[in-house]
């Protein structure tokens, strides 16, 4: 697949550390918004999950088993995101007989 983005592939480890911290960013921001939806009792999601379970109130391990496979999820589809638009995850299958440097 050829990346939307051709000129900002990880091809050194400048770029690909910005890369990384981007998909770390992305996967963070949308962990804390999951979780944030189970803090508040009113909201629509909390309800559904909550009439789900059965429960009165939901207990953390029950807001623990939503929110760690919707953060899997979420995680694997912004890795599917950057692979599309920038190759993202493409450099296990470069050569190495090429040393890569820090900023060529």
């Amino acid at each position: 697949m050829i990346p939307v983005i051709k000129n900002f592939r990880a091809t050194n480890l400048a770029k690909a550390f910005l890369l990384n911290a981007f998909v770390s960013a992305c996967v963070v921001i949308l962990a804390i918004e999951i979780r944030h939806i189970f803090e508040d009792e009113d909201n629509a999601v909390y309800g559904y999950f909550n009439k789900l379970y059965g429960t009165k109130q939901m207990s953390e391990i029950q807001i623990l088993t939503i929110v760690f496979p919707a953060t899997l999820i979420s995680a694997l589809f912004v890795y599917i995101v950057m692979y599309i638009l920038f190759g993202y995850g493409g450099n296990f299958l470069i050569s190495t007989k090429r040393k890569m440097s820090i900023f060529s």
